[in-house]
């Protein structure tokens, strides 16, 4: 090991725990607040991190995220000028991380928000522009009604860029005037005496919310064009979002000497229910304004994306599964056989899910460039209480297929919109950050 790549350990070791804690940051950092996607990693903790990597690749940085989720890692690497690509199985995710990583001025933001709030005020019909399984049991019939009203507005819009931006807003104001409660990722109806006693408005929520996304954004926008990244209205580096499930593939042909990403762990016995959380926002976003290339029937259930994430489908007998994943990781292997019948069966969720990531790793190395460096911030959590050393595991993965470590940290969870518990686990308070280094 060289000097420097001696040094860059030593500094990233030296990173405060303030730091790697999220203390000191501000919810709007990055446009991080235009959408409360569940948990989202927060940019103040990787940016140290990604700074000081991008100084051991002679700032000449293209990054991969294939867990993109809010897509915060692609917009810290924007601010360093780095080529970004991201993918995640999540038409929302998509959605979202296609506003945040586009170039959009003030003025032309303002000047659609008029528009659109114009249009809204002068609507006078009733109809509701959507229908689905137990709408009604999800919106009150006035919020049906204004919220077509919004979605007839946006549809309006010639630019799709513009209407992307505001179908954002409007997700955000259906997360906020659903019969949905907010304090979980499932879908959990609030009380029937609550639902009737909310005194709340769609377009009241929508110009709330697209205010604070156009200040969010333009702030964001702002700083790249300070470290002059910006030219003729447009980021100078290459930024690719796609939609894509990475357990299959990664779909580019570009290769990558940075990964900075977070599994889809967490609430839902293995994973966070992604897909719960979008499933009434995407009711209302046409596919063709997100993506056409999505080959999932995500509106089908509110489990449909959440089932094709990782650990979420049954794909082939669960002993296959173990054969093939313990020989991999022995830390896996101890978890699992300590537990008998109704205990072991919970426990192979957590199997298929290790398996999956493994088939997605196998994806990811062949796009990472000799001397690349691979940044994996994890949690160990507990089921049929029980340690899941999630940290081992992946180490163990790695070593596997000849990846060595570079350096870990650890860092407690302050700020990760995460539940504190569910029925097969209390959740995680800490997660570690585990960078490994591809040598060949």
């Amino acid at each position: 090991m060289n000097k420097n790549i001696k040094n860059i350990k030593r500094n990233i070791n030296a990173i405060s725990s303030e730091t790697l804690n999220g203390e000191n940051y501000s919810r709007n950092d990055f446009a991080r607040s235009i959408l409360n996607y569940p948990a989202m990693m927060v940019p103040s903790v990787q940016e140290p991190i990604i700074e000081k990597l991008s100084e051991a690749l002679n700032n000449n940085v293209s990054l991969l995220d294939p867990f993109m989720g809010a897509s915060n890692t692609l917009v810290t690497g924007m601010k360093y000028g780095m080529n970004v690509f991201g993918q995640d199985i999540n038409p929302l995710s998509i959605l979202l991380s296609q506003v945040k990583t586009t170039f959009y001025s003030i003025e032309e933001l303002v000047d659609a928000e008029k528009r659109l709030i114009s249009l809204t005020i002068s609507d006078n019909s009733e109809i509701v522009e959507v229908a689905f399984v137990n709408i009604d049991k999800w919106f009150t019939k006035n919020i049906q009604i204004e919220l077509s009203k919004i979605y007839r507005a946006i549809r309006s819009e010639q630019s799709l860029k513009i209407r992307k931006f505001f179908w954002v807003a409007l997700a955000e104001t259906i997360r906020l005037t659903s019969n949905d409660r907010t304090s979980t990722f499932k879908m959990h109806m609030r009380p029937i005496e609550e639902i009737n006693s909310r005194q709340i408005s769609a377009l009241k929520t929508f110009l709330s919310v697209s205010k604070k996304n156009i200040k969010n954004i333009s702030d964001y926008i702002s700083v790249l064009v300070q470290n002059g990244h910006v030219e003729n209205d447009k980021y100078i580096k290459n930024v690719d979002v796609v939609w894509g499930d990475t357990n299959a593939e990664i779909r580019t042909d570009k290769s990558f000497n940075l990964l900075v990403t977070s599994p889809p762990y967490g609430d839902n016995q293995t994973t966070v229910t992604y897909g719960q959380f979008s499933y009434l926002p995407l009711q209302w976003i046409p596919i063709e304004d997100i993506d056409k290339s999505i080959t999932i029937d995500y509106l089908k259930t509110a489990q449909s994306i959440d089932n094709k994430s990782l650990g979420g489908e049954i794909k082939e007998h669960i002993k296959d599964v173990e054969y093939k994943v313990f020989e991999k990781s022995k830390t896996l292997k101890k978890f699992v056989s300590q537990f008998k019948e109704e205990e072991r069966k919970r426990a192979e969720k957590v199997t298929r899910f290790i398996n999956d990531l493994d088939s997605s790793i196998d994806k990811m190395l062949p796009k990472m460039e000799k001397d690349s460096f691979l940044v994996w911030t994890i949690g160990n959590r507990n089921v049929n209480k029980q340690i899941v050393q999630n940290d081992l595991i992946l180490k163990e993965l790695f070593a596997y297929k000849g990846v060595g470590l570079f350096t870990d940290l650890e860092r407690e969870i302050l700020s990760k919109r995460m539940p504190g518990r569910n029925n097969f686990s209390n959740m995680m308070s800490k997660e570690k950050i585990i960078i490994f280094k591809k040598t060949n």
